[in-house]
């Protein structure tokens, strides 16, 4: 029992001894596509706020775990009836894979994980709609590519364009006072810029 005690130790040190700690900050532009089943609708154009916390490992520090708060604005335009527009906070954990070595300044990367948003409004038309006639709680899917570049010891600053999708729906399933609709996913495109601040320099 004290051996494997000893070894899950070792194992924790190692694990820690191949980290950094990094604060990031992004901010960027979404395009935003409001299916509502039998409604037509347009893309509309929105922003996307996001403060995250990163913590890389592994060998080469090739692997990364980042927690991230959101505020996102998704917007989208109803034929007819005028745009729709939805204002958002949430929380987005993601995995994150790292290319090349932890030394490089130039590293591409992908990443993948889950969000959890909450309507804080939505819009349709000219009318905002009232807590009851909206889901709060939405629930969907973060995939981003990108690459960032190391300026100076302890910031980095990276690029990340990607795709955003709802898993659950954002509209109650009755008649709203605008329109009837059963699906009310938003799937949206972003690109987005953001500054990276090391908190601790392992780079290998």
């Amino acid at each position: 029992m004290k051996k494997i005690a000893v070894f899950i130790l070792l194992a924790l040190l190692s694990v820690s001894s191949y980290s950094q700690y990094r604060w990031e900050v992004s901010g960027g532009l979404t395009s935003s596509s409001l299916d509502l089943g039998n409604v037509e609708t347009n893309r509309g154009v929105g922003f996307y706020v996001n403060a995250g916390y990163g913590y890389l490992s592994g060998v080469r520090a090739k692997t990364s775990f980042v927690f991230s708060l959101d505020l996102v604005q998704r917007s989208s335009e109803i034929e007819g009836i005028g745009d729709v527009k939805a204002l958002q906070v949430g929380f987005n954990p993601k995995f994150r894979y790292l290319f090349n070595r932890g030394k490089d300044r130039f590293r591409p990367f992908v990443n993948v994980g889950p969000s959890f948003r909450f309507n804080t409004s939505f819009e349709i038309g000219s009318q905002e709609l009232e807590t009851e006639q909206y889901e709060q709680l939405v629930i969907g899917g973060v995939y981003g590519v990108g690459f960032s570049q190391m300026i100076g010891e302890m910031f980095d600053i990276f690029f990340e364009a990607g795709a955003m999708n709802d898993f659950t729906d954002n509209l109650k399933d009755n008649d709203t006072a605008i329109l009837q609709t059963g699906s009310s996913k938003f799937f949206d495109i972003y690109a987005r810029i953001g500054v990276r601040f090391r908190i601790y320099d392992a780079r290998r």
